[in-house]
């Protein structure tokens, strides 16, 4: 090769990544923070990028109150999930002026859940004292009514146990898509874990993108228990969302908002069976509990898709593809190993350098540098990318 066509292809090639750098775009998601294992799930979905007309990449920054209080203009969208700090904050004026101006202003949101819960009317007959706050802290923003009864649908989350495996109910409730909606691409149903959120009913301005059509009592029946000399369960827990909505989105402003009464951030496991046993609640409560055992776990990208669409929708961007996608590392001596769902390749990346690439799982390598580094793995399809980063540290 001649001296001058290779300096031709070396500002080629220079160009092509300059542009490629310059031509992506951060979608910066405000999470907002919780103790519930959920939020992790979702901001794993969230380590994800897509190439569309150009690279678009999400970027997830956990925030809670004080960042509200602050303002959300450096965000593009916010996201709530399985949380109910956000009940309380909801109650200083504030924190409801500054969520609505960001969504009036043209930013996202997602809710899950108690992130439903909060961009809805609220109870529309509140009886429980969570209830009133629930109502009181309520946005309105959807407008839609809650069926979210404490003493149903709630317990589907108050009697969730401690369990390592899986780490959630991952009760699997049947969706039934009736709008024809870009976020689930063109599919009429899909099965969603259910956890003790809401029915919505009662819209008259928003729009229901989907409904339950199973009732969680009949899919997972719990009980009360009492103390007669033994644990005996005396009564059934009773829900009533079948029939209610599942999923809405609204506008507000130039914003727009989608929501879920079931969780897209947790793998559903199908064909197993409820537990009941007397133990530590989520929330460390001692109390009979529920787990969700046997069966076949989905993968945990089964629904991020739906996720990772909504996200996109709402910021009005290019809708990523409807597979699943995942990768987490592991460490299994001096190898590094990456578990991923459909990927073709996985690139290893030590310190920011690639360091390997394999095609063929099971995708992994022998790492034998000394000290601390941080491993990345990066999933790639044919026009997505997933990824996961830890610290290792190697004393060999």
């Amino acid at each position: 090769m001649n001296k001058a066509l290779f300096i031709v292809i070396l500002l080629l090639l220079s160009f092509s990544f300059s542009e490629g750098k310059e031509n992506k775009r951060i979608i910066r998601i405000a999470l907002y923070d919780s103790i519930s294992p959920s939020v992790n799930l979702i901001e794993k979905a969230c380590h994800y990028g897509w190439i569309a007309d150009k690279n678009y990449e999400m970027e997830v920054e956990r925030i809670g109150y004080k960042e509200v209080m602050e303002g959300l203009s450096s965000y593009d969208v916010l996201v709530i999930g399985a949380s109910g700090r956000q009940y309380f904050h909801g109650l200083n004026p504030k924190w409801r002026e500054n969520v609505k101006k960001f969504i009036a202003n043209g930013g996202g949101y997602v809710g899950i859940c108690g992130g439903a819960n909060i961009m809805s009317k609220g109870y529309e007959k509140p009886r429980h004292p969570l209830d009133f706050i629930i109502t009181k802290s309520a946005l309105g923003i959807v407008d839609a009514y809650i069926n979210d009864d404490q003493c149903g649908e709630w317990q589907y989350l108050w009697k969730e146990g401690v369990a390592d495996e899986p780490p959630r109910g991952n009760i699997p409730i049947k969706n039934e898509i009736v709008a024809n909606h870009p976020i689930f691409a063109g599919m009429k149903e899909r099965y969603i874990t259910y956890g003790g959120g809401p029915g919505l009913y009662g819209m008259k301005n928003a729009k229901g993108l989907a409904v339950y059509t199973e009732e969680p009592m009949d899919v997972a029946p719990l009980h009360y228990w009492i103390w007669l000399g033994k644990w005996i369960p005396y009564k059934k827990i009773r829900t009533d969302i079948k029939g209610y909505y599942s999923c809405a989105e609204a506008k507000y402003g130039k914003g727009k908002v989608i929501i879920f009464g079931g969780h897209p951030e947790i793998p559903p496991s199908f064909n197993a069976s409820i537990v009941e046993y007397f133990g530590l609640s989520i929330y460390n409560i001692p109390r009979f509990v529920y787990a969700w055992k046997g069966g076949e776990q989905k993968n945990y990208s089964y629904n991020w898709w739906i996720l990772r669409r909504s996200i996109a929708y709402v910021c009005n961007l290019p809708l990523p593809p409807a597979e699943e996608l995942y990768v987490e590392l592991g460490i299994n001596g001096n190898q590094i190993e990456a578990y991923a769902e459909n990927a073709e390749k996985v690139e290893f990346y030590v310190d920011g350098e690639l360091y390997f690439i394999d095609s063929e799982p099971p995708f992994k390598f022998n790492f034998d540098l000394q000290g601390k580094h941080v491993i990345k793995a990066i999933a790639y399809s044919s026009n997505a990318y997933a990824w996961d980063e830890k610290e290792v540290e190697n004393d060999i």
